[in-house]
């Protein structure tokens, strides 16, 4: 169970900051979600990984900051591109399936987190967000499974833990699917920068449709809702079969 530490001491610092100290401090949801998971990700960094002896993979190091490799860069560019349409593709299936109007806990949410403005939607939940959630989930939850149980486990066990911990039915279904991608992206390439920066593209176009016009033509009941809906999905699939695939091949 020495996976679910870390995640025991981000919720623990999570409640404290909304029960002792976001009360004080004149901040709207959006702001108070991001110095949340700043200060969250920051004491997991301290706790789990900055006092471990610095290794090959990035233990012990502001991971971060490491040296970027060529595949990094290359994984990074699919990771957006694909959790791009991942992102998009699961949202129009959870509007079809009308998950949001019977989670009220979600609406709660989104109706908090989407009333401040544009820039600071985009730097808390569009990238702190990421940054704290990636070092969590992938950078040591994911690890730590993977090292006791095995990848199988680790990509689908650190997905289903990513999405439950969303605690409402929408978050939860869709923070799954992108989890097991994100997982996946993490074992091919052995560097969170690259489902970072999935996470963080993933993120930002939920926000922008959230928030603007851009892609009010995919709207449910607008005529190309559906074929780019099933375009999407085959998109994802594909992609998925290929770093399924991969990680098949690799001892």
């Amino acid at each position: 169970m020495t996976f679910f530490y870390p995640v025991i001491v981000y919720f623990v610092v999570f409640a404290i900051m909304n029960q002792a100290v976001l009360p004080m401090l004149p901040l709207d949801a959006v702001m108070g979600q991001a110095l949340t998971s700043f200060v969250a990700g920051t004491v997991v960094y301290i706790c789990f990984i900055a006092t471990k002896k610095r290794g090959s993979d990035g233990t012990g190091r502001l991971v971060y900051l490491a040296p970027v490799k060529k595949s990094t860069c290359i994984g990074g560019v699919i990771a957006i591109l694909w959790l791009g349409c991942a992102g998009v593709a699961m949202n129009n299936v959870i509007a079809a399936m009308g998950l949001q109007q019977i989670s009220a806990s979600y609406q709660q949410v989104e109706q908090a987190f989407y009333s401040s403005n544009l820039l600071r939607e985009i730097i808390a939940l569009g990238v702190i967000t990421p940054l704290a959630e990636e070092l969590l989930y992938r950078q040591l939850v994911f690890y730590r499974l993977r090292e006791s149980y095995g990848r199988l486990t680790a990509v689908v066990a650190s997905a289903l833990i990513f999405g439950v911990l969303h605690m409402n039915i929408v978050q939860t279904v869709y923070a799954f699917v992108l989890g097991l991608l994100l997982a996946l992206l993490m074992e091919n390439y052995q560097d969170v920068r690259v489902p970072l920066l999935g996470h963080i593209a993933a993120n930002i176009i939920a926000i922008l449709r959230g928030e603007t016009e851009w892609l009010s033509w995919l709207a449910l009941g607008e005529p190309l809702f559906v074929p780019v809906t099933v375009i999407l999905l085959a998109v994802t699939a594909v992609i998925a079969g290929y770093y399924i695939r991969s990680c098949k091949n690799t001892k």
